[in-house]
């Protein structure tokens, strides 16, 4: 009996063992200032009779990563745009996307809505399903969801890398709502880690899904690249960081655990009673509401399947 007890504590911690210094360091290292190049290229049509219809989307830009959270299992990285004002003459700071990563995390949180709508499901794996993987959810702007993957992270010839699952996600920013002809993408994306900086590779299917049958209409590369660099306009990224770390964490934990807690399915919507879901983020962020503010602000956006 005594064996059989070691053998199910030491199965216990192999399970879930403590994350790999390595891993860590690769996430921590997406960390500072860098110059991006965003690049999705609609390349290939899949369907009968489809054409291409999305022009190549490129945009330059200069971006601030900072760590919101960082505890041995759980790293939070806020994306921050800074770009000019011309009217004002000086760096704005534009709040985009940002990367919970969790270790061997068994909730998974997928995008099951399509054509704009907001649906989600609670799914739980198995441990072992988990083990040695770290999940990546994205968040956008708002910090709502984007999409949520696992996957183990390599390392060598002096790099490090990290690919997804395939995930089934909302349309992309960049076109949506400008075309009607697809419902959702069907994506994997790997962040690879060098000397220089990282690089953002998404591999993408746009998907149509008013049948039966869902068809995959076009595949789509998304190629985004880190240069780092050492950009005096970092410092308007770091002040705004220091104005607002408490609402946008909170925020963000608000439609985490929203989704976390509840029973399997659930959605957003961005109006109620005429209010905007952005106007509402905008009045939390001006008051700098607390958590309770907040989840009574947030909620009536928010729809439990119970």
């Amino acid at each position: 009996m005594k064996a059989t007890s070691s053998i199910l504590f030491a199965t216990a911690l192999i399970l879930h063992a403590a994350p790999p210094e390595a891993d860590r360091s690769a996430i921590l290292s997406m960390v500072g200032t860098s110059d991006v190049t965003f690049s999705f290229t609609e390349d290939a049509a899949l369907a009968p009779g489809y054409e291409i219809v999305s022009k190549p989307y490129t945009e330059n830009a200069l971006e601030v990563v900072i760590a919101a959270q960082d505890t041995p299992e759980r790293l939070i990285l806020q994306h921050l745009l800074v770009v000019e004002d011309t009217k004002k003459k000086a760096d704005m700071v534009i709040k985009h996307w940002a990367q919970v990563w969790s270790w061997e995390d068994t909730e998974i949180l997928e995008y099951t809505g399509q054509d704009g709508i907001d649906d989600w499901r609670k799914a739980t794996v198995s441990k072992s399903d988990v083990a040695g993987k770290w999940r990546q959810l994205v968040t956008s702007i708002d910090d709502t969801l984007r999409y949520e993957g696992a996957g183990i992270w390599k390392h060598s010839h002096d790099i490090s890398s990290w690919t997804g699952t395939d995930t089934r996600r909302p349309l992309p920013r960049h076109e949506y709502p400008k075309r009607n002809d697809s419902d959702y993408v069907l994506g994997s994306n790997t962040h690879t880690i060098g000397a220089n900086g990282w690089l953002h590779s998404q591999d993408n299917l746009k998907v149509i899904a008013r049948s039966e049958t869902p068809i995959a209409l076009a595949h789509e590369t998304g190629l985004n690249q880190y240069i780092r660099t050492e950009s005096p306009r970092a410092t308007a990224a770091t002040a705004w960081s220091e104005k607002h770390p408490r609402p946008w964490n909170d925020i963000r934990a608000f439609w985490i655990s929203a989704g976390e807690k509840a029973e399997e399915n659930f959605s957003y919507t961005t109006f109620h009673d005429g209010n905007s879901l952005s106007k509402t983020l905008g009045d939390i962020v001006e008051a700098n509401n607390g958590p309770s503010k907040i989840s009574k602000a947030l909620s009536p956006y928010l729809i439990l399947d119970q």
